[in-house]
């Protein structure tokens, strides 16, 4: 068994993920619009203002993930021991 706390904060980074990963994604449509399809640029900016609403709540849950995933990767889950729980009578 696992405990599973964090403090207050703690998924500001899965906020910083999702901001970071929409931002990239317009950069790259944006890119492609213009360099690849040729688009006006009036028509670029509708597009990227509908991709800029859209993808960060499409994408809401895959960042909680990868951040969960990330602090697994580098910190691990502190294990449960009932034992520790107890000492000299106090709980921790």
């Amino acid at each position: 068994m696992s405990l599973f706390k964090r403090e207050e904060g703690f998924f500001v980074g899965a906020i910083l993920a999702n901001v970071v990963t929409t931002e990239f994604a317009i950069l790259v449509v944006c890119f492609f619009c213009l360099l690849i399809l040729g688009l006006d640029y009036s028509v670029v900016l509708v597009v990227l203002f509908i991709l800029a609403l859209v993808f960060p709540v499409a994408f809401y849950h895959h960042s909680w993930s990868l951040w969960l995933g990330f602090d697994y990767i580098v910190e691990s889950l502190p294990k449960y021991t009932p034992a520790s729980r107890w000492e000299s009578g106090k709980e921790h």
